[in-house]
């Protein structure tokens, strides 16, 4: 039985996988040396590159909204006890969006710089809640 090299890419596309090796006859041996266009591969990519550039653009409106809402919180001149939590808030939504959609966290294989920024965070968040409890209770190591 010949070695088929043959995939489905999705549950009902099946792709010829060009770059495999397989038993072939001489005429196809004359053909695999060129790499030949799959329609059904370059449509199944064309169809992610569309559905991610849709949510690129998406979390970018999204993005550029809640500046907007934290521009206008401070034009308007409302208290800062509102206003400081309401932009952290903002800000750090803002950030998670970027590493997601912008920095491609959300994809395979970025492990090891996953928890190079969550420990990054979790060092920045101990400093802030540190140098917060010095600021408000003055000097505690007295």
């Amino acid at each position: 039985m010949a070695k088929t090299n043959e995939h489905y890419v999705s549950e009902h596309v099946k792709v010829r996988d060009v770059d495999s090796v397989s038993t072939h006859t001489t005429h196809e041996v004359h053909e695999s040396h060129s790499p030949r266009f799959n329609r059904a591969r370059f449509d199944y990519d064309r169809r992610n590159r569309t559905a991610e550039m849709r949510q690129q653009v998406t979390t970018f409106a999204v993005m550029i909204f809640l500046t907007f809402i934290a521009f206008a919180m401070v034009a308007a001149g409302l208290d800062k006890a509102i206003v400081l939590p309401i932009l952290i808030l903002l800000a750090f939504i803002q950030v998670i969006l970027q590493f997601f959609y912008f920095m491609h966290m959300k994809h395979e294989g970025h492990g090891v710089a996953k928890i190079f920024m969550l420990s990054g965070i979790f060092l920045a968040l101990s400093f802030m809640v540190t140098a917060l409890y010095l600021v408000w209770l003055g000097d505690p190591l007295k």
